[in-house]
């Protein structure tokens, strides 16, 4: 959890771990968030299953977050989200609402708001959304017609940021999610990076960090909390 110094937070934003759990990296993420005027909650979504697990960026640290990503249910996944909402709420952070997920987080976002009301989720190279491939995924993945239909219901804005590149998410499947969301009236911007890989973002994984496309992604990203019902 990180918050603004000098102010009251103007909304809550849910930052939604990769894979690796919430990782220094995360932090970083949350205190990023803070000093642009939010109160940023990471939720540890592995805790019932393993309290705070440190997972590196490593073969073994990606089987560990397979094994923790699916024993997860979509259930605590919802409950998880509306206990950081909450936390923000005692913080005295505005009404505005918003979950910004990277990889797992992004499908945990975009899964979050077929089920509750939020103002705004960033998928940020989130996977899984329309074709399946993890057990929290099945027997059908969260962004079915009715699923988009549900985000659409809720008032719920989406951005999405993805790399050409990016080994999980095909361009195919880019534009099917772009037409999910447009049949469906979900009011959404879909950005690509042609020459960006998947965790483009993250700068601890040098392998993949674009630094460009990062900082146009994150003026996208605050571009669209700017935008929140907020508390000045």
């Amino acid at each position: 959890m990180a918050t603004p110094l000098a102010q009251e937070p103007r909304a809550t934003v849910v930052v939604g771990m990769e894979l690796f759990g919430v990782t220094p990296w995360v932090e970083k993420v949350c205190e990023r968030l803070a000093a642009a005027g939010y109160a940023a909650i990471a939720p540890d979504f592995y805790w019932r299953q393993s309290r705070r697990a440190e997972l590196g960026y490593d073969d073994a640290g990606r089987k560990e977050g397979f094994r923790l990503l699916g024993r997860l249910t979509r259930e605590g996944v919802v409950d998880d989200t509306e206990a950081s909402l909450a936390a923000g709420a005692e913080l005295g952070a505005g009404a505005g609402s918003a979950f910004v997920g990277f990889s797992v987080g992004g499908h945990l976002g975009v899964l979050t708001a077929t089920r509750r009301p939020l103002d705004l989720v960033v998928t940020c190279y989130g996977g899984w959304t329309l074709d399946g491939g993890i057990p929290l995924a099945e027997p059908e993945p969260p962004l079915t017609p009715q699923g988009a239909e549900s985000m659409a219901a809720h008032g719920t804005r989406l951005l999405g940021l993805v790399g050409g590149q990016d080994f999980l998410i095909s361009m195919d499947e880019w534009q099917r999610l772009g037409q999910r969301l447009e049949q469906a009236d979900v009011r959404h911007e879909l950005i690509g990076y042609p020459a960006a890989q998947h965790g483009f973002l993250c700068e601890d994984r040098p392998e993949s960090y674009d630094a460009d496309a990062a900082d146009d992604a994150w003026k996208h990203i605050l571009k669209a909390l700017a935008q929140l019902p907020h508390q000045d």
